[in-house]
């Protein structure tokens, strides 16, 4: 188990950091934009170390982060007046998670590999469930048949191949391998805090390592915890809870604990993912202005983002 730990883990500020300078939603929007449009750019320029497929893939991963970073603008718009506003922490996570899975996928591309077929497998052990449970119901097999085509193809291009296929089956459905068949089991596509131990750049396992306070803060509104259900009572006017304080206290206790961590761990997370990219396409001159200028933004207003910036992304952007 990786130990994080404050005193090895954190950076110490140098200077001042204004976190009351408000930064416009359509500055970062737009900014978020750029990124994402710069790193879908640069990965349709072909490189040797991915394929046509899974450069397209990749593409589609910051293409997706474009409608969860919307999502949890419209969750943050009624502010703390609805409970619904909390749930956009949860979506920040998942920003946050991708950024670790792309750092993790470019410092060794082999785990693209691994991260189509785990995708795979899951979708495959679904349609065995389903196919156990209704095996005496003829409506749903005849369905399930109409799905073994386009099922297969699907594993073509995830890259699964026949023996690991097999090996799904024979540990999903206790089936005897076929004969003379070595196992070859399809492994989880590592979390974040399981993706660290793999992460060979120094630079970039320093800034995950930091990263990971956040991630952990964020994991608190996903698992069976106090903080989202105590704030969706305080946030809910139908609710007791939330006239102990006062419209003040409810603003600073909103900004602090919801729209602060959600707004900029999304926003970190897609420039730092485009940014990243960098490595692989040293020569994009837009992807790299992209990154610097969202990054103007994020050091000089979050304490995490000055660290980031530190630990990776100064040097990674080419900054003295």
């Amino acid at each position: 188990m990786v130990a994080f730990l404050v005193h090895r883990d954190s950076y110490l500020m140098a200077r001042e950091i204004n976190l009351d300078q408000t930064t416009d939603a359509p500055v970062i929007d737009g900014l978020v934009n750029r990124c994402i449009a710069a790193a879908s750019d640069a990965l349709r320029t072909p490189t040797s170390v991915f394929t046509e497929f899974q450069q397209a893939h990749l593409g589609n991963i910051f293409k997706s982060m474009r409608p969860t970073h919307e999502s949890i603008r419209e969750l943050l718009r009624q502010e703390n007046k609805s409970p619904h506003s909390v749930d956009a922490v949860p979506l920040a996570r998942l920003q946050l998670e991708t950024l670790y899975a792309i750092c993790l996928v470019l410092d060794q591309p082999s785990y693209l590999d691994l991260y189509l077929k785990h995708a795979w497998k899951q979708i495959y052990i679904r349609h065995l469930l389903t196919e156990a449970e209704c095996k005496n119901l003829p409506t749903v097999i005849a369905e399930l048949d109409k799905q073994l085509v386009p099922l297969e193809e699907l594993r073509k291009l995830a890259g699964v191949t026949d023996q690991e296929k097999a090996t799904i089956r024979s540990e999903q459905l206790a089936e005897p391998p076929p004969q003379g068949m070595v196992s070859a089991p399809i492994v989880q596509f590592p979390t974040p805090g399981v993706a660290l131990r793999f992460i060979r750049d120094p630079d970039r396992k320093r800034m995950l390592r930091r990263l990971y306070f956040e991630y952990q803060s964020l994991c608190e509104f996903v698992h069976f915890s106090t903080h989202p259900r105590s704030f969706k009572g305080i946030f809910d006017s139908r609710e007791p809870y939330g006239r102990a304080f006062t419209a003040g206290q409810l603003e600073s206790m909103f900004q602090r604990e919801i729209a602060g961590p959600a707004i900029w761990i999304d926003f970190l997370s897609i420039v730092q993912s485009a940014a990243e990219l960098i490595v692989l396409y040293p020569a994009d001159v837009e992807l790299r202005r992209a990154a610097i200028d969202a990054w103007t933004v994020l050091e000089e207003r979050t304490i995490m983002g000055r660290a980031v910036w530190q630990f990776r992304a100064k040097k990674l952007l080419g900054i003295i």
